[in-house]
């Protein structure tokens, strides 16, 4: 009997374990800058990501995020000037049901909104002070979780909202953002507030500018029920399948489950630059297969205007479902 529950006991840690975010399934995500609305629905994403927002004003003091000019809100350098909590919620509630008819592996469910901030642009100052200090990180996670808990229940709970952090350029290891995690998931739920962050795809190399952050998702990613999602953000080359199953499936990841990554991918921006062959449906180990059977989530950088058609043909390729 006893070795039988053993069984049990194993069978189900595995069960649990393939589809460690199954709240939010896999998530067909595309950064959003308020452009192309009306092609969200047809084509094809389940989930947003806000971009840009400036990290600062929410690492020191209190914030009120039911006004929706609170200056806690900035947006990023280079993200333009409009980008207010109130331009937001609009966003999001005008495209929730659009959204939520692609929710994957099954349609009509709850789909996934971030705030994204940080970016390119933003630059890596900003973040080496916030994960810098113990106090600053821990400040900046009790006001994210403020955003997103309150956000949440603002728009009604139509979909599940989460927090991007976009972080590129850094000059440190970010040391303490152990510390905005924790502040974090004490207020806000892991299976109701998904976390990401992002980094280079090739981060597992150990020659990696990013690799410190394999060392993060380690010690506060999904198995800790911190930070939920890795987005491993695209290059600026065309790159096939073949090239970027290389750093996507790096056995040096094979502490974080398939479900639990992002993988980035370019948008009807570079239409040409869209994922493609060989390697995709060809091969003795094509990627999408693997993504598709594993519900693993894209991020498509980024949503454009115009006609959808390479992208929206990659995930009916690859969508679970």
């Amino acid at each position: 009997m006893k070795g039988a529950m053993g069984v049990m006991v194993i069978m189900s840690l595995l069960i649990s374990c393939s589809f460690a975010d199954e709240n939010f399934g896999q998530l067909l995500m595309a950064y959003y800058s308020g452009i192309g609305e009306e092609t969200l629905g047809s084509g094809g994403v389940n989930a947003i990501s806000i971009a840009f927002f400036d990290p600062t004003p929410l690492g020191s003091g209190s914030c009120d995020f039911t006004d929706p000019n609170t200056p806690c809100i900035q947006p990023a350098s280079g993200s333009g000037s409009a980008k207010t909590l109130g331009w937001a919620l609009s966003i999001f509630n005008q495209s929730t049901g659009a959204l939520s008819a692609n929710t994957s592996p099954n349609r009509g469910g709850k789909p996934t909104i971030y705030f994204s901030f940080g970016g390119a642009s933003q630059g890596g100052a900003c973040w080496d002070s916030l994960f810098g200090d113990d106090s600053l990180a821990s400040s900046f996670g009790h006001n994210a979780a403020q955003l997103v808990t309150t956000v949440y229940n603002t728009i009604g709970q139509s979909a599940y909202v989460g927090f991007d952090l976009d972080v590129e350029g850094t000059s440190t290891t970010l040391p303490y953002i152990s510390s905005f995690v924790k502040a974090f998931r004490e207020v806000a739920a892991y299976d109701t507030y998904p976390l990401q962050l992002c980094a280079l795809s090739g981060l597992a190399n150990n020659q990696s500018s990013d690799h410190f952050k394999v060392e993060i998702m380690q010690e506060v990613g999904p198995a800790q029920n911190g930070i939920n999602f890795l987005n491993m953000m695209v290059g600026n080359t065309d790159e096939t399948c073949s090239e970027m199953a290389v750093y996507w499936q790096d056995p040096a990841l094979s502490f974080l489950p398939p479900s639990n990554r992002i993988l980035g991918v370019w948008g009807e921006l570079y239409p040409t630059w869209v994922l493609h062959g060989p390697g995709c449906t060809d091969g003795n180990n094509p990627l999408f297969p693997w993504i598709q059977q594993n519900q693993i989530g894209i991020g498509i950088w980024q949503w454009w205007s115009g006609s959808t058609s390479d992208i929206t043909n990659l995930i009916n390729q690859i969508r679970s479902g």
